[in-house]
């Protein structure tokens, strides 16, 4: 199963974590970090290796999901991801993420880490949608 992480600006990751456990429930294996804007990114890095690796199963597979690719909360995780890498471990991080794409990513969690990256992107398109309320003219 793969090891998952939220990493998103205030109070972004406290809010779609909530929203994934009222839906799924209790999820294993998953930290979730809200960025604060006076973070420094180097020890909020070091605090999510540390825990990433306390919860790393025999597969040695982490995934990492990030709100704004190229914010401070991408930019902290990618670091990570490089470090989990460089100590054997597949790793990787994908960023934009709404709340499909982290249900998505805990549902499909047990699929090898290409299927499950395309499984939340579908997800994340999917949930998507122009939902009009107004009557057609």
């Amino acid at each position: 199963m793969t090891t998952l992480a939220l990493i998103a600006h205030t109070p972004l990751a406290s809010a779609l974590s909530e929203c994934a456990q009222h839906v799924l429930g209790q999820i294993d294996n998953y930290v979730f970090f809200d960025i604060e804007p006076d973070v420094d990114p180097e020890s909020k890095a070091q605090e999510l290796i540390a825990q990433l690796k306390s919860m790393l199963g025999p597969d040695q597979q982490v995934l990492i999901l990030a709100d704004l690719g190229g914010a401070t909360p991408a930019n902290i995780g990618a670091r990570v991801v490089r470090q989990l890498q460089d100590a054997g471990v597949k790793a990787h991080i994908l960023s934009g993420t709404n709340a499909c794409m982290l249900l998505n990513a805990v549902r499909y969690r047990d699929q090898p880490m290409e299927q499950l990256c395309q499984s939340i992107f579908e997800g994340g398109k999917k949930g998507m949608k122009c939902v009009d309320l107004a009557p057609n003219d």
